[in-house]
């Protein structure tokens, strides 16, 4: 059974860039609000801020000019309604590094530290995920 996190944000965190392994808290995950992605979300492991992360899915043979060669991005599927399809995201999912995006500067963050990311420092990986919004 997958542990709870903890009520409330511990907003006295300092930042640490700190790889926790992988996480019992639980995740979810759903399609994006355009269709063209999916959306994880949860409990950081560290400082317990909710966060969220939208992967974009890329087309096959359009190119990826712009975006990020990771291999692990999900592909767009002629059918994302499949439950082939929706097993194969999920195992993509689970196989990612998430980063706390709590929203919260945690004190002694860096100064150079990414425009637009803020959080406590932790990455993960997932130990469990649960597809919600399924079609």
């Amino acid at each position: 059974m997958p542990e709870q996190p903890p009520r409330s944000h511990d907003f006295d965190a300092e930042y640490a860039a700190t790889d926790v392994g992988r996480t019992t808290f639980p995740f979810t995950w759903r399609d994006s609000d355009d269709g063209l992605g999916v959306v994880v979300e949860g409990h950081c492991p560290r400082c317990h801020g909710r966060t969220r992360r939208e992967i974009r899915r890329i087309v096959p043979g359009t190119g990826t000019k712009g975006a990020p060669s990771v291999p692990s991005w999900l592909r767009l599927r002629r059918n994302p309604e499949a439950a082939t399809d929706q097993a194969m995201d999920q195992e993509v999912l689970l196989a990612e590094r998430y980063f706390c995006a709590c929203g919260h500067p945690h004190p002694n963050r860096p100064s150079d530290g990414h425009a637009g990311r803020v959080g406590c420092g932790a990455s993960w990986v997932l130990g469990a995920l649960a597809r919600i919004g399924a079609r």
